[in-house]
């Protein structure tokens, strides 16, 4: 028997609406605006714009949304084409442990399955939560990318439980469900190494998708290979190199009676990987103290080994190429903060990344290194520290550990709606965003979803 896989099969039907505790009904809807905005500010970026095109070819009028159009596609579709709008821009929520993890990727598939499926928005409600509790644990439990394979990995399986509940299938269905998605599913870390393609903002998306297709396969009476997690070769030993705790997995699935591990994943408030949202802050911080960045003589930042082997070990994030790579690139963003004030989404222009003066001065005055110190706030924070030594031999430093959006230090819901209203603003009239935001903000009191996505049209029509 695979123990975990039982496990999670139960969590997935015994946690219902009325084990949620208010905080995290609010924080699931904080969520859902926030990964709604993301979907807005990504809509018409060259990838998400291909995965729409895609999935249009699989109309379905009894199908989900594809949001922003007035076209329905079947689930599976509807969670590329909206996951990948979501993830795109590198702007949603964010969770960090031995794995990183972007939870809220969970969002696009649960909103496709439970408007195909006309499910309650508590019910919609309960499985976020269970998503991302799943998500986390896992996160805390064993590290994907130390062996080479793909966060997205642990999205599939949360996407599962979370929408195995949603369809109420059966313990044993959840249990093939599950082994359905991750055994013919692995992802590859490959996707993040090196110079960064735009198949990094669509991977998550597939995965979401691989198992929004494992679950209706599951509920349709197909059968999963045996022992997917923890079998000789299963998930636990090729993808995790047996790191996984079985027993001890098990026990915290089991003793979880009320997920609320949503309150303890960080919203970004800029659009970049989140590890380096603690060197932007530092970064404006000490700018009020540079008169001319021609005084500079070396910029120094200290980080911790995991946002140092992602954000700074590989030579492409030194000469940043493409958007991809530059908003995983630790001194390319604290460069251009420290330039031009600000952080935004025309940080990652074409035209912005040849800056030939940004590019020199990357090359020639910044350093970065893993220190004793800032190894030691992770993870429990997210700490970067930024010294500027000037010509005259002067030094400034500062450094920031808990950036706005970390869980110590949450965004209230008045910055959350600003961050909703500013990623928007250039797609949503203020009607709009007002009409989403009042809805969002008060889900549990509609009867459908459809009054949202209807609030989010952004095109009439699409090329089919």
């Amino acid at each position: 028997m695979d123990l975990i896989s039982q496990s999670l099969a139960n969590f997935s039907r015994r946690i219902s609406y009325s084990s949620l505790h208010p905080n995290v009904i609010l924080e699931v809807n904080r969520r859902i605006l926030d990964t709604l905005g993301c979907l807005v500010a990504g809509y018409d970026s060259h990838a998400s714009s291909v995965a729409r095109k895609f999935s249009l070819q699989y109309l379905d009028s009894n199908g989900a949304t594809v949001i922003g159009t007035n076209h329905k596609v079947i689930s599976e579709y509807a969670t590329l084409a909206n996951g990948g709008a979501i993830r795109y821009l590198d702007f949603n929520d964010t969770y960090l442990s031995l794995e990183p993890l972007h939870p809220s990727d969970v969002i696009a598939p649960l909103l496709a399955l439970s408007e195909q499926y006309d499910i309650s928005i508590e019910k919609l409600t309960t499985s976020i939560a269970i998503s991302y509790e799943i998500g986390v644990l896992f996160c805390d439990a064993a590290s994907l990318k130390k062996n080479g394979w793909d966060h997205v990995n642990y999205i599939t399986l949360a996407t599962v439980v979370g929408a195995s509940h949603l369809l109420d299938l059966t313990e044993q269905e959840t249990v093939n469900a599950i082994a359905l998605a991750i055994v013919p599913h692995a992802a590859m870390r490959q996707t993040r190494n090196g110079e960064i393609s735009e198949w990094k903002g669509i991977a998550a998306a597939n995965a979401a998708k691989n198992a929004v297709f494992a679950v209706k396969l599951a509920k349709s009476g197909m059968s999963g290979p045996f022992e997917a997690l923890q079998g000789s070769m299963g998930m636990n030993a090729l993808l995790l190199n047996s790191k996984l705790s079985i027993e001890e997995v098990a026990d915290m699935i089991n003793r979880t009676d009320s997920p609320n591990a949503i309150t303890r994943t960080y919203i970004k408030n800029w659009a970049v990987e989140y590890m380096t949202q603690s060197a932007i802050e530092a970064t404006l911080k000490i700018r009020e103290h540079v008169s001319s960045l021609n005084d500079i003589e070396k910029i120094e930042i200290e980080t911790f080994q995991l946002a140092y082997d992602v954000l700074a070990k590989d030579t492409q994030k030194w000469n940043p190429k493409t958007r991809e790579t530059a908003d995983h690139s630790l001194p390319y963003i604290v460069v251009v903060a420290l330039e031009d004030g600000k952080i935004d989404l025309n940080t990652f222009s074409d035209e912005r990344l040849k800056n030939e003066q940004t590019l020199e001065r990357i090359k020639n005055i910044v350093t970065v290194r893993v220190t004793e110190e800032m190894e030691s706030g992770y993870p429990a924070g997210n700490p970067n520290k930024i010294t500027i030594q000037f010509k005259n031999g002067s030094v400034v430093s500062e450094m920031v550990s808990k950036p706005l959006g970390h869980s110590s230090n949450p965004m209230k819901n008045e910055q959350i709606i600003e961050k909703f209203n500013r990623i928007t603003q250039e797609k949503l009239t203020e009607t709009q965003q007002k009409r989403v935001v009042d809805l969002v903000f008060n889900l549990q009191g509609q009867s459908s979803l459809q009054e949202v996505f209807n609030a989010l049209l952004l095109e009439q029509e699409v090329t089919l």
